[in-house]
């Protein structure tokens, strides 16, 4: 498949070749930042809605306009969808080549676990179910980081490729 481009895409062309395996690296790893600042973002709003939830009286006597206060159902509402959202980025892992097949597998019951308190913390609407999720919250980033640094894609060496090791 040939492609036609004018001059500076064809000069835009040779430097990105020119750079080679490098270059894919940097997407690589640029994919893995990205990835991992999506799990650190959505792992907030169970944590600390859950927290804020507890707290809303305080908030309240203090003036403080948090959402537990001025909008309690999207406060639960945003916690759930944090927590599903955290099932399909352990998903997107392997396929931004981040870690192998067997993280998503692996975090599918920690992740599960904490979406089941998120719908508990969704339909209960109560303090209880509010500290389950938040203390859930305080294990479950360490564990999903710890899971993917163990399952993290190994680089592909140039020289290996078919050699036997010796």
């Amino acid at each position: 498949m040939e492609v036609k481009m004018g001059e500076e895409g064809a000069e835009q062309y040779v430097k990105c070749e020119a750079y080679g395996p490098a270059w894919r690296e940097c997407v690589k790893k640029a994919a893995g930042a990205l990835l991992l600042g999506g799990i650190l973002y959505s792992w907030q709003f169970p944590h600390f809605n859950a927290l804020s939830w507890g707290l809303r009286e305080d908030y309240s006597r203090g003036g403080y306009c948090m959402m537990s206060v001025t909008h309690p159902a999207l406060c639960r509402r945003v916690a759930l969808r944090h927590c599903l959202a955290l099932i399909a980025l352990s998903t997107a892992a392997p396929v931004l080549d981040v870690t192998t097949w067997a993280f998503p597998i692996i975090s599918l019951p920690i992740n599960l676990y904490i979406s089941y308190l998120g719908f508990r913390f969704y339909v209960d609407a109560d303090r209880r179910s509010s500290r389950k999720l938040f203390f859930c919250s305080l294990w479950h980033l360490p564990l999903l980081l710890l899971l993917m640094l163990t399952c993290k894609q190994q680089p592909d060496r140039e020289g290996d490729k078919g050699e036997a090791p010796s």
